[in-house]
């Protein structure tokens, strides 16, 4: 069912950010007053109320709310796997405004109506997102995808933001202070989001410099009907994941796929120092032919040689064997800290060491199944373990690079994919 009306005023977003917080509140409550009865309650069963509440709030606000409940969906290390099923929905089951609302934000931005530009436009989605909706549009016989951004989503980013650093302590259970950096970060990304002219001249750069690689398609984009709150590209008749899944492809036509997603991110990482850093399955289209689609590049991180040669360093064989070696390491990607004491230190370095020794094992084994059950959950048992601490380690750069990847990590356990993981594109001589 479309909605024929957002919440555009910050007073009223503000509530419903409030609305969730109080909600997310009150389950934590009830989980804790049952555990001081000894009935022993369910901690999944408390995550799970807790993504059905940010879920049911959260997609109606649409904007900065819709897209920080996509970045948890992907979080398979501090949430399990109902909480992240659950909100896995925001990345497919997000009601579209309405005709007219479309038709009324597209005049708006473009000067014309949609009329008016193409030969023939499809006022009802076809696919409704977190910033913006996709409609069909022709010039001629040529099927275009026209995404529209929803009204006010650049405008209320900022006040967003300050809602969700009020409610997202509750959610991670982690200090404001703590989460502030990688706050900081989302925000400045979900401005450059909103800009889809930004985005137009990050999918053309990508396309040009990754268009060579096996297997992958990028649609034609066509500047002169794109804007600031517009953009108009070809048509990739495919399926997301969800449709292409349940159409029971084979083991080998999945891995087939996930191998040429896991390439892509190699290559930009390796290659390009650039990465597209919104690895969530609603940007991928699987074609008839068995290449990928691969849209939305308005989420972007530049990646800078030391932030590469750092990240990378953690991926070395043996090194929390050498925990002096280790430590310095941690304390350049601001894992450690200098107030930390010796003590401190050491703990951190056993905590952080198996949880990066897990992360990096695909990398180790040089052959990986995505789709182990197990593995996710160990990750995720560490994961909490840290968590315990209430701080949010890493510098914003390493946060923001690392959710790229668990974000990568959980579209391939989706996916159940098998893969070769051997760094094919890394140059160990560059420096």
């Amino acid at each position: 069912m479309s909605q024929d009306r957002l919440p555009t005023g910050k007073i009223e977003r503000a509530g419903r950010f409030l609305r969730t917080g109080a909600k997310i509140g009150g389950n934590y409550a009830r989980f804790y007053g049952k555990k001081a009865l000894l009935l022993n309650p369910d901690k999944e069963d408390l995550q799970a109320a807790n993504a059905e509440d940010i879920l049911d709030e959260f997609t109606q606000l649409r904007g900065t709310a819709l897209k920080v409940a996509q970045m948890l969906s992907m979080d398979n290390i501090n949430f399990s796997e109902r909480f992240t099923g659950v909100l896995q929905q925001a990345q497919y089951s997000v009601p579209p405004m309405s005709a007219p609302m479309a038709v009324k934000a597209f005049t708006q931005s473009h000067g014309k109506s949609p009329e008016e530009v193409f030969a023939r436009f499809n006022p009802e989605a076809v696919k409704a997102a977190s910033m913006g909706q996709v409609h069909e549009a022709w010039l001629g016989d040529t099927r275009l995808a026209v995404k529209i951004q929803y009204p006010g989503v650049a405008d209320a980013i900022r006040s967003d933001m300050r809602m969700v650093r009020r409610v997202a302590p509750t959610i991670v259970r982690a200090s404001a202070a703590e989460m502030k950096p990688y706050m900081d970060e989302v925000e400045s990304k979900l401005m450059e989001e909103a800009d889809y002219l930004l985005e137009l001249r990050n999918s053309l750069a990508f396309a040009e410099a990754c268009g060579q690689l096996p297997g992958l398609c990028f649609p034609r984009y066509l500047p002169e009907y794109c804007s600031k709150r517009v953009i108009t590209m070809e048509w990739l008749p495919g399926l997301h994941l969800r449709d292409f899944l349940q159409t029971n492809p084979t083991q080998e036509t999945i891995n087939l796929i996930g191998q040429r997603i896991w390439d892509f991110y190699e290559f930009q990482i390796h290659r390009l120092r650039l990465l597209n850093a919104d690895p969530h399955p609603g940007n991928f289209l699987f074609l008839p032919d068995g290449r990928v689609g691969v849209l939305d590049f308005g989420c972007t991180k530049r990646v800078t040689e030391e932030l590469y040669q750092d990240y990378f360093a953690l991926a070395e064989e043996g090194l929390f064997e050498d925990p002096p070696r280790a430590q310095e390491v941690l304390r350049k990607i601001e894992i450690l800290r200098p107030e930390d004491s010796p003590a401190k230190a050491e703990t951190l370095t056993e905590q952080f060491g198996t949880l990066i020794s897990l992360v990096t094992r695909p990398y180790h084994q040089g052959a990986f199944d995505f789709g182990d059950h197990s593995y996710f959950r160990e990750i995720n048992r560490v994961g909490t373990e840290i968590s315990k601490t209430r701080e949010v380690r890493g510098s914003r750069e390493f946060l923001f690079v690392n959710r790229t990847y668990f974000g990568l990590f959980a579209l391939l356990h989706q996916m159940g994919a098998q893969l070769h993981t051997q760094c094919q594109y890394r140059d160990v001589s560059r420096k």
